[in-house]
């Protein structure tokens, strides 16, 4: 073999194995791409903005207004939501259900929180996103003792014909009503969804307030007192007492199925079609995290809705 046929056998071995080299660090990569069917976490992936339940990082400023049974889940989602994307600052602001509605219609927030549905006239430019579901109770002061209602019996206390605990299985003494203000999308709920039509009754002026929190805090520090806010939050005061209402309580699988009546669908409004760090936050709202934060706080992640459940709480008018 002469000099230059050795150099060239070489020269193919090289190249030989440097094609195989190759070849094998293709297939290490490729071999790290998820495959199909695999369903990424919302804490390390990201999506498409507009995909419900994923996680994109976008940088800006939100602000957000309106139900105040929404607050909680909302704040304690957008601080997951801030932890993992640093340039981003959403704020949730309170308000009541229609004043959220109100300012997203008027363009001073970017996000309407609410409990009920906006408007199909006036405001019919508003974008609904369903993002979970609210638990809702009547609760009454610790000292009442009653830990069942009819639909009927709180009827009677919020139309003015029932005036004292003894007419409903408690002790003598008089019902004081803690009210919640006519912007409120709680209140908007229980009149629909358990007393049949509006209230007749107020309680004293100073009882009256759209804050769950306050609501709570007054129910717990007047003898007889009598009001209605989200379970999550009441769960955790120990001055009152969370009613079941005709034998049915207000867990997560009696709202599933329809079977306590006193729930609703909790909703984000925009004005139009959502964009930027508004839909991000949405998208994130129904997150893997999101979901966790929701049931440690009793909301109802609504993909656990039964269908028929929603079929029939959106068919009351």
């Amino acid at each position: 073999m002469t000099k230059k046929s050795r150099y060239a056998l070489l020269f193919g071995v090289a190249l030989a194995i440097t094609t195989v080299i190759s070849a094998c660090g293709s297939s290490s990569t490729s071999s790290s791409t998820p495959t199909a069917g695999t369903t990424p976490t919302s804490a390390t992936t990201s999506s498409t903005l507009g995909t419900p339940g994923s996680y994109n990082c976008v940088p800006g400023s939100i602000t957000a207004s309106g139900s105040t049974a929404l607050a909680p889940l909302a704040k304690s989602v957008a601080t997951a939501y801030q932890g993992k994307c640093s340039g981003a600052t959403i704020t949730v602001n309170l308000g009541g259900s229609k004043t959220g509605l109100q300012q997203v219609e008027s363009g001073a927030v970017n996000i309407g929180n609410s409990d009920v549905a906006a408007n199909p006239v006036t405001q019919a430019d508003l974008v609904n996103h369903e993002v979970s579901v609210v638990i809702f109770a009547v609760i009454v002061n610790k000292g009442v003792g009653v830990t069942n209602l009819t639909t009927a019996q709180i009827q009677g206390i919020y139309n003015g014909t029932t005036t004292n605990w003894n007419q409903v299985g408690g002790p003598n003494l008089p019902i004081v009503v803690v009210s919640r203000p006519a912007s409120s999308g709680t209140r908007a709920t229980f009149v629909k969804y358990v007393n049949g039509g509006p209230e007749k009754i107020s309680g004293p002026s100073s009882l009256t307030t759209d804050s769950t929190g306050t609501v709570i805090t007054n129910v717990a520090q007047n003898n007889g007192a009598i009001g209605y806010a989200a379970t999550g939050a009441a769960m955790k005061n120990t001055g009152v007492s969370i009613i079941s209402i005709d034998g049915n309580a207000p867990t997560a699988a009696n709202v599933e199925n329809n079977t306590y009546k006193f729930w609703n669908i909790e909703r984000m409004y925009t004005k139009g079609p959502a964009t930027g760090l508004s839909q991000a936050f949405i998208d994130y709202m129904t997150s893997p995290d999101a979901v966790t934060i929701a049931q440690q706080q009793n909301f109802v992640p609504i993909t656990q809705m039964s269908p028929d459940a929603l079929t029939a709480h959106n068919a009351v008018k």
